[in-house]
């Protein structure tokens, strides 16, 4: 009671920061939003609706009223506050600043989530009866971060700065591996860069606690000396080289280089050999102080937890490692450039490695949805359940390297279809004919798209069965008031207008590239 006492006095004296009351009005947005989707809050809604009339405010104009509260506001509502109701005021603000969970009853899965003391977000996936256990730290920092600003100021580095980053934090002060502290505790650990984020993750049957403190210390913080990093300059370039030893990895890079030539994207996650002799100790460390704060990191534990017990320790480890926060905005528009419509090389290869690229530009700001209707799209034209594909099987024209790599985000989309093929100018014509014809009724029907719903919504149900890769879908999709859990929903609700309508908008936007891989 003292306690409680004591703090209710400090906000009575408005003796709380700003970034706390805004961070409190995040946390209340988005459990608000969330809540629509509990039947309980859709009756009281409309409880109120019949009670108050037009005095009760809607969603919209709730959360709107919220944004304008300010600090004098709390701090007068503080002093109306009696200590012998605080009880059912503690109850309240625990409800809206701690652990909100939702509950998905179609998938029985239910995750929680909250955002730590220290910013940093926390969701904990439940899973009853799973033995294995998995960490996922993310950080909103990728390949395409090298130009951003810092406190008002443009700040530029070398391409593969994220990927570089996350090689040395994998150092400890004395430039030891921490990889080695995770074996001893039976613990597998890993991490990986993308486009859009920088992501550390283990899994582990046992010791799971003193494995997430490993995590949680390595990537708290960044120390290093020019000599460590010029040693790890060789090792990143040594990838590098290999790589381009890899037909089916140039095929892939150079198509991706013909749709956004002299872009960020037309360079690899790892950067050149000539970008990262750029890179700095500095550099290291400024771009770790702007993006692995607390508040830009999402921390996704999965597995059989006592939620409120992992929760507390979480956000007590959490606290001790706060890095420095600077004002960080990265770069928004949309990435453009023209494409280069086609290229090739030859290597030592068998057979010719065709890639085709597709450019188009998103075609709502749903990320999910956007996903999920290009996914839909090829697969019902160049899936394998895809009469055309069929046929070119038959016909010896493929065979099953046919792979479809799909990216989406607010700033680029595009597609890049792979294969083994010896008609590659052929294949590409016939590829280009399918994207192209108005022919398209036999193709995009109820019956065709039911069935690759199905198709999809059963990988969907799968992979929630894996800690690991649901650890990494639930990060993929995870996005304002979307998680990977609304995957399933969101993708049945999809008909076949929205797809047509998708595909003219893809048509009416799409741009085509060709890369080719000879044999020599």
């Amino acid at each position: 009671m003292r306690g409680i006492s004591r703090e209710l006095n400090y906000i009575k004296l408005g003796r709380f920061s700003s970034s706390l009351l805004n961070q409190t009005k995040k946390i209340i947005r988005m459990n608000a939003l969330l809540s629509e989707d509990h039947a309980l809050t859709l009756v009281e809604q409309r409880f109120n609706k019949v009670i108050f009339g037009d005095k009760s405010l809607s969603l919209e104009n709730w959360l709107d009223e919220i944004e304008k509260v300010t600090k004098k506001d709390v701090c007068r509502v503080a002093r109306q506050v009696k200590l012998q109701s605080l009880f059912v005021f503690r109850r309240s603000v625990l409800k809206w600043l701690h652990l909100k969970k939702r509950y998905y009853q179609k998938i029985d899965e239910e995750v929680y989530s909250a955002i730590l003391d220290s910013g940093m977000s926390l969701s904990i996936i439940k899973k009853k009866g799973f033995v294995e256990k998995a960490a996922f730290l993310s950080t909103n920092f990728g390949a395409l971060d090298n130009h951003f600003y810092i406190d008002g100021e443009l700040q530029s580095y070398p391409a593969g700065i994220a990927h570089f980053l996350e090689h040395k934090l994998f150092e400890d002060e004395q430039g030891r591996d921490v990889t080695l502290d995770f074996v001893k505790l039976g613990a597998d650990v890993n991490a990986f860069t993308t486009l859009e984020k920088t992501t550390y993750y283990f899994s582990t049957l046992d010791h799971f606690e003193e494995s997430l403190e490993l995590l949680l210390k390595f990537t708290s913080s960044f120390t290093s000396s020019e000599d460590s990093v010029n040693h790890e300059k060789r090792i990143i370039e040594q990838e590098i080289n290999m790589y381009q030893d890899d037909p089916d990895y140039r095929a892939y890079l150079g198509c991706l280089q013909s749709l956004y030539p002299n872009t960020i994207l037309d360079q690899d996650i790892a950067g050149s050999v000539d970008s990262i002799e750029e890179i700095t100790v500095k550099d290291l460390k400024d771009n770790f102080d702007c993006f692995y704060r607390p508040a830009n990191c999402h921390l996704v534990l999965v597995g059989d937890f006592d939620v409120e017990n992992i929760y507390t320790s979480v956000n007590e480890k959490q606290s001790k490692f706060t890095p420095p926060e600077r004002i960080v905005e990265k770069e928004k528009h949309l990435i453009e450039s023209d494409i280069q419509k086609l290229d090739s090389l030859q290597m030592e290869i068998f057979i010719s490695k065709l890639a085709i690229g597709f450019k188009s530009v998103p075609f709502t700001d749903n990320r999910m949805r956007e996903n999920i209707l290009v996914q839909l799209l090829f697969n019902l034209l160049f899936g394998w359940t895809s009469p055309y594909y069929q046929n070119w099987y038959a016909e010896g024209k493929i065979d099953e390297s046919v792979s479809i790599e799909y990216e989406v985000s607010n700033r680029y989309s595009f597609v890049i279809m792979t294969m083994d093929t010896a008609e590659p100018i052929r294949m590409s014509s016939l590829i280009r004919q399918v994207m192209t014809s108005a022919d398209k009724k036999r193709l995009l029907t109820e019956e065709a798209l039911d069935l690759q719903k199905k198709a999809l919504y059963g990988e969907f149900l799968r992979s929630l069965d894996n800690v690991q890769n649901l650890g990494s879908q639930y990060l993929a999709y995870f996005e304002n008031d979307k998680t990977y859990f609304d995957f399933g929903q969101e993708l049945m609700s999809i008909t076949s207008k929205e797809l047509k309508d998708f595909l003219n908008h893809y048509l009416s936007n799409m741009e085509i590239t060709d890369f080719v891989v000879f044999p020599k």
